[in-house]
């Protein structure tokens, strides 16, 4: 298992570089339009994104912390509510962060298996954390029952 940038791995798929990819939407869809790849593993419950801050900044900002959270929060609401022009945002982020092109119609795609939520589960919180430990990324014992705070 090699670690590679999400723009990096359809032309490392297609020319044989890797045989298989661990990856998020919508990039698994960009990977089966493009590449012909199967989806083999789809795991619903799991986390892909975090708003995380350090200890610090919730200690000595706590005002602004919680506003960032709020915002997120607001965003999420946003997103479900207004979907298409959450898609042509998506699109136009992706294309000036990675260059890479995501058709309208693929990322509708795979906005159907993306679940947008502010709701932080700690089961799925600890078990990301063992999926990082069985895939090598983590070592150690981790406690994560300190890990999630709502400003």
């Amino acid at each position: 298992m090699i670690p590679t940038a999400n723009p990096d791995q359809l032309g490392l798929f297609q020319s044989g570089g890797v045989d298989a990819v661990w990856t998020v939407e919508p990039w698994v869809t960009r990977l089966e339009r493009d590449a012909k790849a199967r989806v083999f593993l789809d795991d619903k419950d799991i986390i892909t994104t975090w708003l995380v801050s350090s200890v610090k900044l919730l200690r000595d900002r706590h005002d602004l912390a919680k506003k960032i959270a709020d915002a997120n929060v607001e965003l999420t609401k946003w997103m479900q509510r207004n979907q298409e022009e959450a898609q042509k945002l998506l699109i136009e982020e992706l294309k000036a962060e990675t260059r890479a092109d995501f058709a309208p119609d693929a990322v509708a795609q795979a906005w159907n298996r993306i679940q947008f939520t502010s709701d932080v589960s700690l089961d799925l919180v600890a078990k990301s954390v063992q999926d990082g430990k069985d895939a090598g990324f983590l070592k150690g014992s981790t406690d994560t029952s300190k890990l999630v705070e709502t400003p």
